[in-house]
């Protein structure tokens, strides 16, 4: 049985893997040939700040460049596990300083997974015909487009439930699956409405925009969705004060609201491979 094979090289790789490919042919694997794609992408370069950060010396001319070219014959390369090193450091730091009362391990286990989520976000954020120039700084960035900021709207969507339960301790949360339609229908045709609804469309839209990642091969979309879901939950978050809704029926809605965006940027991360974690 003959699989596809996705070769995952920059676009300069592009005529070697051409060769790969009728080599194959030459040698008779017709149906291999076939089956064989280059998920071709730009090249990945370092921001000047970032390049001088992980100690190289750039000429004058570099250093005014908006990036820097990685290059194994100039020497100018970066470990996966150096940069990793890195990122988590820095995570670790701003971790320890938001939550020193936390066990050291736990800090560590954190900041480990935003330094994930900020290196596979910002890598994944851009699609294939643009060049990526990776920067420290932006990368961990809890504004803007950016894994951190995807995952801290995890983190507030998940404290509005762990609040609740410590309100109320025998809630329970599966008495928010079933959604009073006429309620519904009630708080979209009021001065609200537009916001709640468009919010509840954007969430509902995963797997339309899965589609068309797949379709188009680009994983961009993905971090795309994930950005606007989060962006328009924080949005969410700042106009209603979902735990003192005095309306009943109109706080178990915003409970259920939150608790689809969570479930749902939820996956949208895991299929980034971005990990949410409890506490930021």
């Amino acid at each position: 049985m003959a699989l596809s094979a996705c070769l995952r090289r920059d676009a300069r790789q592009a005529y070697l893997q051409n060769v790969v490919v009728a080599g194959l042919r030459a040698l008779g694997f017709n149906e291999q040939a076939d089956k064989s794609v280059h998920f071709s992408y730009e090249i990945v370069a370092l921001t000047p700040r970032c390049a001088a950060e992980l100690g190289y010396t750039l000429s004058d001319e570099d250093a005014k460049k908006p990036y820097v070219e990685v290059s194994g014959r100039k020497g100018l390369g970066v470990k996966a596990d150096d940069l990793l090193d890195r990122l988590e450091s820095a995570a670790l730091a701003e971790v320890a300083e938001r939550h020193p009362e936390l066990p050291a391990a736990e800090r560590k286990a954190i900041a480990h997974a935003i330094a994930i989520g900020a290196l596979r976000y910002f890598l994944l954020k851009f699609t294939r015909t643009a060049i990526i120039a990776f920067d420290f700084k932006d990368a961990l960035s809890f504004e803007g487009e950016t894994g951190p900021y995807c995952q801290y709207a995890v983190v507030r969507a998940r404290n509005i439930f762990r609040k609740l339960t410590e309100q109320q301790p025998d809630f329970d949360l599966s008495s928010l699956e079933q959604v009073d339609q006429k309620s519904a229908a009630t708080l979209f045709s009021g001065a609200e409405g537009n916001g709640l609804w468009e919010l509840v469309m954007l969430a509902g839209s995963l797997g339309m925009q899965i589609e068309a990642a797949v379709g188009a091969q680009e994983p961009a979309f993905i971090a795309k969705y994930a950005f606007q879901l989060a962006q328009a939950f924080n949005l969410f978050y700042h106009h209603h004060r979902v735990l003192t809704e005095e309306d009943a029926s109109k706080k178990k809605f915003l409970l259920q609201l939150s608790r689809l965006v969570e479930v749902q940027l939820v996956a949208a991360l895991g299929l980034l491979g971005i990990e949410a974690p409890e506490k930021m």
